[in-house]
């Protein structure tokens, strides 16, 4: 009798892949400046709306693409709306001394704030598409206002009270350590776990604070060794500089006007050298920062029993990060569209999804909703990405 075999099918990973290219997102980029400054703010809806539309349409997994549903119209509402409390805020705090109504506005600004931003993850989820099936999420408003109140701000308010306590600001640091890789994981968990694809199609996330931690640790190694060979370079040049008689009188008439703020051209040369030595650090740390969460969370994320995987180089994404400033502040901002680009080409090509069957995932169609939320959390630069 023969024995019969049967081979199991390898299914591979198949990367995200993006076909935009700066020169498009240049068009783009450049007209919805303009006609923002033109309309006065107003187009900035839609401005959005054509940017995220681009950066969708150009997102390709397994030969189909992504779609941004948005309706600027309702982005404007909702912009309208944050803008105009914003306003009232400075208007009462600033200009007519009438702090308890700005105070009121701004008691209320944090009461809602769980619920802005479970509508924005909500607003964000359901107008992004693949195959016309929307993504939708099911977290409750009062999962939020937990999530904040006992998982947030108690730990907060422990650690303040143990500092008064104690005194002793070694004990701090390291439970403020603690308390930040809880927090960030029981975000991830509020917001990965209540999401879904289409109808049966649900994430799940499984990461681990340990892990949390180990990411903390890395960033601060990098950042460690950064600042110990900065700080070697700038020794060097000291010493190659001091033995050069015009830039050693150079700096050394620099150093004495340091104190007299009357020197405009001093004062500039040194903000523009900070700015040149600084902004590419802190660039250089958002890399890192960026690579090392996203590859942990693609790597602990589950969408049924498809997989994500993620293998960005944090050291790549880091210096491509820290150029892409340096190129917006050379090119005077005309850059920026190239820079964009440039970083979430190379962010997005090195993730990857492993599905063994596309057509398990069911629509239920499209809602619709309130996109406050999401203006609040895009005006106030809050960043909510999954």
């Amino acid at each position: 009798m023969e024995e019969k075999t049967t081979e199991k099918k390898i299914i591979e990973y198949k990367p995200f892949i993006f076909k935009g290219n700066s020169r498009e997102f240049f068009r783009i980029w450049i007209v919805n400046i303009a006609l923002t400054i033109l309309t006065l703010g107003i187009y900035s809806a839609w401005a959005k709306v054509r940017t995220n539309r681009y950066f969708y349409a150009n997102t390709y997994l397994n030969n189909s693409n992504f779609e941004y549903n948005a309706n600027p119209k309702r982005i404007l509402a909702g912009r309208v709306i944050v803008v105009g409390l914003y306003g009232l805020f400075i208007l009462f705090s600033q200009y007519l001394a009438m702090y308890h109504l700005a105070i009121g506005i701004f008691v209320i600004a944090i009461l809602a704030l769980p619920w802005l931003i479970r509508q924005a993850v909500s607003f964000k989820l359901r107008n992004t598409s693949y195959r016309n099936v929307p993504f939708r999420y099911i977290g409750k408003t009062r999962s939020f206002y937990y999530f904040f109140i006992i998982n947030a701000l108690l730990p907060i308010l422990l650690i303040i009270i143990i500092s008064v306590i104690i005194h002793i600001k070694l004990i701090s640091a390291i439970l403020i350590f603690l308390v930040s890789g809880y927090i960030y994981i029981k975000f991830k968990e509020l917001i990965i776990n209540n999401s879904y694809y289409g109808a049966n199609g649900r994430f799940r996330f499984f990461g681990t604070i340990g892990e949390v931690y180990g990411i903390y640790l890395k960033i601060a190694g990098w950042l460690l060794i950064i600042g110990l060979l900065a700080t070697i370079c700038l020794a060097i040049v000291s010493e190659i500089i001091g033995n050069i008689e015009f830039l050693s009188e150079f700096i050394h008439k620099i150093k004495a006007q340091m104190d007299n703020p009357s020197q405009p051209f001093l004062v500039l040369f040194i903000s523009i050298l900070m700015t040149f030595i600084y902004l590419p650090i802190i660039f250089f740390q958002k890399g890192l920062s960026d690579a090392y969460h996203l590859n942990f969370v693609n790597n602990n994320t589950l969408l049924n029993n498809a997989h994500l995987k993620g293998d960005i180089n944090p050291l790549k994404l880091a210096w491509i990060s820290a150029t892409n400033i340096l190129a917006i502040i050379l090119s005077l901002g005309l850059l920026y569209p190239w820079t964009k680009i440039r970083y979430f080409k190379y962010k997005l090509e090195h993730i990857y999804f492993r599905c063994s069957d596309y057509e398990q995932f069911k629509s239920l169609g499209y809602e619709t909703g309130s996109a406050l939320g999401e203006e609040s959390i895009d005006f106030f630069d809050i960043d909510i990405g999954l």
